[in-house]
């Protein structure tokens, strides 16, 4: 892929992440309420995810992680385990933050995230796994024209 391609497959993955998690996030939370609520979340999602990955490297260090675990590249293993590690990263960064945002500094601010994280990280994996390859194909189609 070329550069142009993998920042374009970069920005649709971030996109339909932030609506799948901030939509996750949001039926936990005990549902939907105001659009403007739910739009906002999706805002804060998108944004922190973008920024995050423009920062942190997280596709050499799911690479890095996977074939250090032995994993073939290409494999499906590796594909799982460098998914994984990826989703970890953002889902951790994503959900912590949000969760700072809409509750504050307060003592409870750990405990209150962590009862949402591992079905949020579930989601994500889930999704990333299931729009890589569409959304890479998505990404060169839209890249060529």
């Amino acid at each position: 892929m070329t550069q142009k391609q993998i920042q374009m497959m970069i920005l649709i993955q971030d996109i339909i992440l932030a609506f799948v998690i901030n939509s996750a996030a949001t039926i936990l939370a005990g549902g939907f309420t105001e659009t403007s609520v739910y739009l906002v979340g999706m805002f804060e999602a998108f944004s922190i995810n973008y920024i995050a990955g423009l920062i942190i490297p997280v596709e050499k260090i799911g690479c890095t992680v996977a074939e250090g675990l032995g994993c073939k590249p290409g494999s499906r293993l590796h594909k799982l385990i460098r998914v994984f590690i990826i989703n970890a990263i953002f889902v951790t960064i994503i959900s912590f933050t949000i969760a700072l945002i809409n509750v504050g500094p307060v003592a409870e601010l750990p405990m209150i995230w962590i009862k949402t994280y591992p079905v949020l990280h579930i989601v994500g994996l889930v999704t990333s796994l299931l729009i890589e390859k569409p959304v890479m194909e998505l990404a060169k189609v839209l890249c060529s024209k």
